[in-house]
Order: C-alpha cells, then sequence, then structure tokens
C-alpha cells in the first residue's frame, strides 16, 4: 500500500521532471536545477494532495474490524464515498456549497472505525471466552459438588470456584450486552447516511443555490450525530 506522497514521488511526468531539472542545471546553467527542484516539488505536492488519492489511502490503511461490526462500517464509508464521487462530478459552485458535508462525514465516518476497532477487541474476546469455556456448564457440576459434598474446606474451594465462575458469567453478559448496543447505535448510523447521501444528490440536482441553502443543516446533523456518537463511547466506556 503506497501513500500519496510515494505515489507523487514516482509519477511518471514527476521523475521526468526531475531529470530534466537535472539535466538543465548540468548542460545549461546550474540555477535551472533549482528552478526545475522547484517545479518538481510542486508536482510531487499536487499529485500527493489529490483528494481521490487521499480517501482511497485512508480506506486502504484502515485495520479490518470484527464481521459482526464491518458490515455496517462498509454502509458507513460506501456513503461517504458516494458523497465524495458524486461532488466529483458537480458544477464548481454546487461542489463548494456542499464540500462542509463532506468534510464532516469524513471525520465521522473516522470516528465510526475508531469506535469499532475498539469494540472490536471486545468481540474477540467474547468469541474466545464463549469458544473456549462453557461457563454454564461447569456453574452445573459445581453446583452439584456442593449439594453432595460434607466436608467444610471442599465446600468452601468450590464455593470460591462458583463465586469466580458467577462474576465471569457476569462480566460477559455485561460485554454482550454493551456489543448489542454498540451494533444497534451502527445499524441506525448507517440508516441516516444512506439517507443522507440521498438528500446531497437532491441538492447537487437542485442547484448552487439550494445547496447552498441546505447544506449548513446537514453539516449540523452530521455534526450532532458525532456529537451523540462521542456520548455513547462514553457510556460505554464507563461501564
Amino acid at each position: 500500500m503506497r501513500s500519496p506522497i510515494v505515489i507523487g514521488l514516482r509519477h511518471p511526468l514527476n521523475v521526468l521532471m526531475l531529470a530534466l531539472a537535472v539535466l538543465a542545471g548540468l548542460l545549461a546553467a546550474w540555477w535551472l536545477f533549482f528552478v526545475g527542484l522547484v517545479l518538481w516539488l510542486l508536482m510531487v505536492m499536487a499529485v500527493s494532495r489529490d483528494p481521490s488519492l487521499q480517501i482511497s489511502h485512508r480506506m486502504q490503511s484502515r485495520t479490518p474490524l470484527a464481521q459482526r461490526f464491518q458490515h455496517y462500517f462498509d454502509r458507513i464509508e460506501r456513503a461517504q464515498v458516494s458523497v465524495f464521487n458524486s461532488l466529483a462530478s458537480a458544477p464548481s459552485q454546487t461542489r463548494r456549497a456542499l464540500e462542509p458535508v463532506q468534510e464532516e462525514l469524513a471525520a465521522l465516518t473516522g470516528q465510526v472505525h475508531a469506535l469499532c476497532q475498539r469494540m472490536t477487541a471486545l468481540e474477540n474476546y467474547r468469541i474466545v471466552s464463549e469458544s473456549t469455556s462453557n461457563l454454564q456448564s461447569d456453574l452445573i457440576k459445581i453446583e452439584d459438588v456442593l449439594a453432595k459434598a460434607g466436608d467444610p474446606l471442599v465446600r468452601q474451594e468450590y464455593e470460591e470456584s462458583r463465586q469466580v465462575l458467577l462474576e465471569r458469567i457476569a462480566k460477559l453478559k455485561i460485554v454482550s450486552s454493551e456489543l448489542e448496543r454498540v451494533e444497534a447505535q451502527l445499524l441506525g448510523l448507517a440508516t441516516e447516511m444512506d439517507g443522507l447521501v440521498t438528500e446531497v444528490l437532491r441538492l447537487q440536482a437542485a442547484g448552487a443555490e439550494e445547496a447552498a441553502r441546505k447544506a449548513p443543516a446537514l453539516v449540523e446533523r452530521l455534526h450532532t450525530e458525532a456529537e451523540e456518537l462521542q456520548e455513547f463511547e462514553r457510556q460505554v466506556v464507563a461501564i
């Protein structure tokens, strides 16, 4: 996976420009090399700052998520790409009017990925815990032994084991509950973003004036979604 700056450095026209700068400095006048070098740097920066390269690199750089969350995040990311592609072909005035929407959506997408990434560790813990142990079965066995045990020391040992199991079962229930809340939050957000794409396409078709008039409301809507997601994340982490 190559970064935009590497792509800019390896772009054929930029490589050619650098070669011409060196040749001009060697064969014509030394100061032409520095002029060519400045032009080469400007060309590299122009390529590396291409928005399509930037968004593509961010998408490729994102770490995979738990399957449980990946589907929802993919929907949100597709919404971001759809808005980006739509505005890329829009008239310049309409594109400028809706650029704040695109920027706010990009920030929200990154925020969602960060949340999903943190929750992926929790989901992996849940999967491993449930697949490598049978806590309910172990609890039943311990309770059977306790019902028959007469030795106080034996009963004490099994009571301690039973308490540990109960605490672990309770923790897993809390984890499962919080993961379900995250999944529900992502579902609602993905549905909201699908609707946002439709709204952006409608404004693009309506023209620059309508887009400029309605864009602030969309930006505020996305900002509110980001704040609510941040508050939700604080609640999840606090539990």
